[in-house]
C-alpha cells in the first residue's frame, strides 16, 4: 500500500460492500449493507461490560472531554463514534470509534451531552451503555467541527460549545425538559414513538452497517467489520436515527442516492491520524461528505460518514455527487 508523505493513502483497492432491500418505518429508511468477512475479532462495549470492561472518569481527576476504558477480557472492545454513555459525573458520547487492546486501557475523547451537571459524588461510578447513539445530525454537526479544527492547524476536536447548543435545541423542538439539560430527555419524552419505529428494524445475518434516510434522504452511513458486532450496536444506533425522523415527512427510499453514498465515501481522500487504541484513525472528507473510521493492518474495522455541513451548503447527502475515478480511496 502506498502513500504519501501527507499520510494519504494513494491506491488501494475499497471493500466490496453491497447493499440489501430497504427496511422502512415511518420516515425513515435503512438500507443494510453487507461485506467480506471479518478478520479481526472483538467485542462491542455493551457485550463486554459484563465480562468486565469499563469506562469512567479519569483516575487523576475528571475532564469533560476525556474519559478512561479498561478492557481486562481477552478480546479487543470496540467503542463506536456517537454512542453515548450514561453516569460519572455526566453524560458522555465518544468523539471518535476506539479500538481497545484486551488486557489494556486508553484515554478516550468525549463530548458532554448533559451540560447542567458536574457530580463529584460520582467520581468513581462506571458508565452505561444509554439505549441510544447520538442522532446524525449531531454526529455530523461534531465531526464537521472537528475536520474544521484540524483543518485550521489546531486540535481535531468538535466545538463542545457547539454540541451543547445542538442537544438543546433538538430538546426545546420536542419540548423535552431536563433540569441538567441532558441528551437523553429528548429519547425519553418521544420514547413510545422512538420505539414503535425501532423495533421494526431488525438487522439480518450477516449485516455489518446500514445507510439511514430520512424522508428519502441519506443522512449516515454506519458500518463495522463484524455482523456480530454491528447486530450489538444497530437498536442504539437506530434510535439515534429515529430521533433525526421524528415529525419529518415521509419519502419513498432513493436506492440510488444510497449506493452513491458508498460510490463517494470510498472515492473519497483520507487522512490517517493516530488514535488511542489499536489501529489507525481516517479522517474522511470529500465532495459533499465527511467522516471518520479506523483501520488495523488493512481491515477497515468501522466507518461513519454524514453529508458535509447542510447548513453551509444547502444540499442533503442524497445529492451527493459522483466521486471522481480519480479520487483516492479507503483502505
Amino acid at each position: 500500500m502506498a502513500r504519501d508523505l501527507c499520510g494519504m493513502t494513494t491506491s488501494v483497492q475499497a471493500p466490496t460492500y453491497r447493499l440489501g432491500a430497504p427496511q422502512t418505518a415511518g420516515p425513515l429508511t435503512l438500507f443494510p449493507v453487507f461485506g467480506r468477512e471479518p478478520i479481526l475479532e472483538y467485542r462491542s462495549y455493551a457485550d463486554a461490560l459484563a465480562l468486565g470492561a469499563f469506562v469512567k472518569e479519569l483516575d487523576g481527576g475528571a475532564s469533560v472531554n476525556e474519559l478512561l476504558v479498561g478492557n481486562p477480557t481477552d478480546l479487543p472492545v470496540l467503542l463506536f463514534e456517537g454512542e453515548e454513555v450514561g453516569g460519572g459525573q455526566q453524560d458522555r458520547m465518544l468523539d471518535v470509534s476506539v479500538l481497545v487492546a484486551a488486557g489494556k486501557q486508553a484515554t478516550v475523547p468525549v463530548s458532554c451531552v448533559e451540560r447542567g451537571r458536574w457530580d463529584g459524588t460520582r467520581h468513581d461510578e462506571h458508565f452505561a451503555p444509554a439505549p441510544h447513539a447520538a442522532s446524525p445530525d449531531l454526529r455530523r454537526a461534531k465531526r464537521h467541527s472537528a475536520n474544521a479544527a484540524r483543518a485550521a492547524g489546531g486540535v481535531a476536536r468538535p466545538d463542545q460549545g457547539e454540541v451543547w447548543q445542538h442537544v438543546e435545541s433538538r430538546a426545546a423542538e420536542l419540548g423535552a425538559a431536563s433540569p441538567t439539560g441532558a441528551q437523553r430527555a429528548s429519547f425519553d419524552i418521544r420514547g413510545a414513538d422512538i420505539e414503535r419505529l425501532t423495533t421494526t428494524l431488525i438487522p439480518l445475518d450477516g449485516q455489518i452497517g446500514a445507510i439511514a434516510q430520512v424522508g428519502g434522504e441519506c443522512v449516515s452511513l454506519d458500518l463495522v467489520s463484524r455482523a456480530d458486532v454491528y447486530a450489538s450496536l444497530a437498536p442504539r444506533l437506530t434510535r439515534g436515527y429515529v430521533l433525526d425522523a421524528l415529525d419529518r415527512p415521509e419519502g419513498p427510499a432513493d436506492e440510488a442516492a444510497a449506493r452513491r453514498v458508498l460510490q463517494t465515501v470510498f472515492g473519497s481522500p483520507h487522512a490517517r491520524v493516530e488514535t488511542p487504541g489499536m489501529g489507525v484513525g481516517l479522517v474522511i472528507t470529500g465532495r459533499g461528505v465527511e467522516g471518520s473510521g479506523l483501520s488495523l493492518d488493512d481491515e477497515l474495522i468501522q466507518l461513519s460518514a454524514f453529508p458535509s455541513d447542510r447548513r453551509a451548503s444547502g444540499a442533503r447527502a442524497g445529492r451527493i455527487a459522483r466521486p471522481s475515478q480519480r479520487r483516492r480511496r479507503i483502505a
